[in-house]
């Protein structure tokens, strides 16, 4: 049957051919679609991983009036009392703040970003031991929980300003001794600043109380996680009250644009759309091409074929057609993937984003897209790619399988 089945092929090489590159264009669409997707959705949820929390909780405010520290943008602020009462909801395993303002010297603006001091569990900071894509302290040390006029500074500000450790450096109306150096590794930070100082710091700049603009909420491992997200983002709207905002890695890439999000959500039903759309036109040229073979399959039968002979032979061409098209369609989709991902320019929303457009050196805002060609990415590809083929080929054989001997006989 096999070589029966090749050797029809090899008779109509032209026909075959353009079989071949038919499954071929659905193996590329489908190995692209699925590899950009993961990328985008990999790319969309890394930042809430990069701060080790599943909630970023912020609010919208109007933007406050020129000082010389203020609060960005226009993000409003939340009491430490808000963020203590979320940390005590069911549900939430850690809430920490961080506050970010913008410190003015001679009209030049610095981000400031204040943070606990020792926390390294969720926020900006989290990561700066492992340097695992995000902040890695390349010199210094973090600060310690009495300290109050210390910072840490990002490597391209330091750069900037001439900053070694223990040098001092001015941040609005105070002067800071620099006790760590900070690079973040190619990685969007949420709440990232040129200067990381002790919240209590930042608090005592901005004399608006104890507030932040952030709160990094980590929950409890749980079956229903999207029900639970949705409940605690309820609950956290009603502490913070008006103008409140609650991103998870779901919702965050439809605030950073809604290509991102169409992209990153909808992945699957691209798939099934490049199957659907190309598995008919696919199984229309396999029936036009069984056609034209009527009279031989007529004669098949009238010497003995059964009809599931018939749809085994059909369906063995076919599949070969899609085996021997699946495979370079999947390389041609990665390769896709790859170029795709490496010209497209995604960053974190304004909302995460604080740096004013004045700033001296470049918010870590950019997303990184990190296309990656798995196992299990590839042999999907294929084994969707030969089930259509299959398909295809039962079904087209099914149809000239069922016409009677001498029917087809007559077409000679």
């Amino acid at each position: 049957m096999f070589a029966l089945a090749w050797k029809e092929l090899s008779r109509r090489p032209g026909r075959a051919v353009l079989s071949v590159l038919g499954f071929m264009l659905v193996a590329w669409l489908v190995a692209a679609a699925m590899c950009i997707g993961r990328a985008v959705r990999e790319a969309a949820s890394e930042p809430l991983r990069v701060a080790g929390a599943d909630l970023i909780v912020y609010r919208k405010s109007a933007p406050c009036a020129f000082a010389p520290v203020k609060l960005p943008k226009d993000l409003g602020a939340m009491t430490m009392e808000d963020v203590a009462r979320i940390r005590a909801l069911k549900g939430v395993r850690s809430a920490s703040g961080a506050l970010v303002v913008w410190a003015f010297e001679k009209g030049q603006p610095t981000v400031v970003t204040g943070v606990v001091p020792g926390s390294v569990k969720a926020g900006p900071l989290r990561q700066y031991r492992s340097g695992e894509r995000c902040c890695v302290l390349e010199e210094g040390r973090l600060f310690e929980p009495t300290e109050r006029d210390v910072t840490i500074v990002d490597r391209a500000f330091a750069d900037q300003r001439g900053l070694k450790l223990n040098s001092m450096v001015r941040l609005g109306p105070r002067e800071f001794k620099v006790v760590g150096i900070l690079k973040v590794a190619g990685v969007a930070v949420i709440g990232g600043g040129q200067a990381y100082v002790p919240l209590a710091t930042a608090q005592e700049m901005l004399e608006q109380g104890p507030i932040v603009v952030y709160a990094f909420v980590t929950t409890d491992a749980d079956a229903d996680a999207d029900a639970d997200a949705t409940r605690l983002g309820d609950e956290i709207r009603a502490i913070v009250g008006e103008g409140c905002q609650v991103a998870t890695q779901e919702s965050l890439p439809g605030e950073i644009s809604r290509a991102v999000a169409i992209t990153a959500g909808s992945t699957l039903v691209f798939v099934l759309l490049i199957l659907i759309s190309g598995g008919l036109l696919i199984i229309r040229a396999v029936l036009s091409s069984v056609r034209e073979r009527v009279v031989e399959i007529g004669i098949l039968k009238a010497i003995g074929w059964r009809r599931r002979d018939v749809v085994r032979l059909i369906g063995l061409e076919t599949l070969m057609q899609g085996a021997l098209g699946a495979l370079p369609g999947t390389v041609l989709g990665y390769v896709t993937a790859f170029v795709a991902c490496r010209h497209l320019n995604l960053k974190l929303p304004g909302a995460f984003n604080s740096y004013p457009a004045c700033a001296t050196t470049a918010p870590a805002s950019e997303l990184m897209l990190t296309p990656t060609v798995g196992p299990v990415g590839v042999i999907a590809v294929l084994v969707l790619t030969v089930l259509l083929a299959l398909v295809a080929g039962v079904i087209a054989g099914r149809v000239v399988a069922s016409r009677a001997p001498m029917e087809s006989l007559r077409q000679a």
